[in-house]
């Protein structure tokens, strides 16, 4: 998760106060349930779940010191929004862990102290099948496999945060598809960033490349066509799975997936996009919605 769904078309100013009002509230939440540091942090795919969720309701005017005081606009009783202020702190977590697991210096007090939060609220066979999940990540990527081998600890990571967050029936590959449209962009656009680095990256690992524009052209081919299936595919569903903003959601997903679309198209095929679209959610550095400090 993480970063992907976003505004990437003009909001009206329905469209808008409604994105604000599940962004501003979780930003909130984050405050209000772990400190003002939190805030920072804000992940866009969880006020994408959020909003699937939770009706638009009782909305109330603000003003964000992150924006230059502009006006923005939040739940008048936040407390729905708890849930998900946690579920960013795990995902948070999880970033902080697979670092840890790359021999990079986490400190040990921060992921103790993360971790005493999450059980407490999620439960510990919780929080122990999550870190399973991530260790499990670490270890597949000592050996040579398939890329949709590598993406398969993703794949149960989104089916354990489906089945705590959507009490509703949904098809059971919303899950899969989810997690392997975001491992597939974060293996496409860390790419360069990773073999410079010498991490793992499962494209070049898959395909035995270092670099990306020397994939053949029917390795290139099958990355995208498993990307437009995978797309469709939560396309097609997230209506179903909406219990509140059907079309804001469905809007989101759409525009964000074709975006996506369009950059790995030009990394991997190159030349022109068609119509690049504007990422909304980054216009007016100095009024935008605040970015979130990870990327994961």
């Amino acid at each position: 998760m993480y970063g992907y769904i976003s505004l990437y078309f003009k909001p009206n100013e329905e469209e808008r106060n409604t994105y604000l009002y599940y962004y501003c509230g979780l930003c909130n939440s984050l405050k209000e349930n772990f400190g003002e540091i939190h805030r920072l942090t804000t992940i866009k795919e969880v006020v994408f779940f959020s909003i699937l969720n939770n009706p638009f309701e009782h909305p109330q005017d603000i003003r964000c010191p992150y924006v230059g005081f502009k006006k923005r606009i939040k739940p008048l009783n936040n407390s729905f929004m708890k849930p998900y202020s946690y579920l960013n702190l795990l995902i948070i977590y999880g970033k902080l862990l697979d670092y840890k697991l790359e021999k990079n210096n986490v400190p040990k007090h921060i992921l103790i102290k993360f971790e005493r939060k999450l059980v407490d609220y999620f439960s510990s066979d919780f929080i122990d099948a999550y870190q399973n999940l991530i260790q499990l990540q670490q270890e597949i990527e000592n050996y040579k496999l398939d890329i949709d081998d590598y993406a398969k600890p993703s794949e149960k990571i989104m089916e354990l945060l489906f089945k705590r967050f959507f009490k509703q029936e949904y098809p059971e590959t919303m899950p899969i598809v989810t997690a392997y449209l975001i491992y597939l962009m974060d293996s496409i656009y860390d790419f360069k960033k990773d073999i410079k680095r010498g991490k793992f990256n499962a494209i070049s690992t898959s395909f035995n490349t270092k670099k990306i524009e020397n994939l053949k052209n029917d390795q290139k081919e099958r990355l995208l066509f498993t990307y437009d299936l995978c797309a469709k595919e939560l396309i097609e569903n997230v209506e179903s799975i909406s219990l509140y903003n059907k079309h804001l959601a469905k809007k989101l997903a759409t525009f964000s997936l074709i975006y996506h679309r369009n950059q790995m198209n030009k990394i991997l095929i190159g030349g022109q996009k068609h119509g690049k679209p504007e990422n909304y959610s980054r216009k007016n550095k100095k009024g935008r919605i605040q970015k979130p400090i990870f990327k994961i």
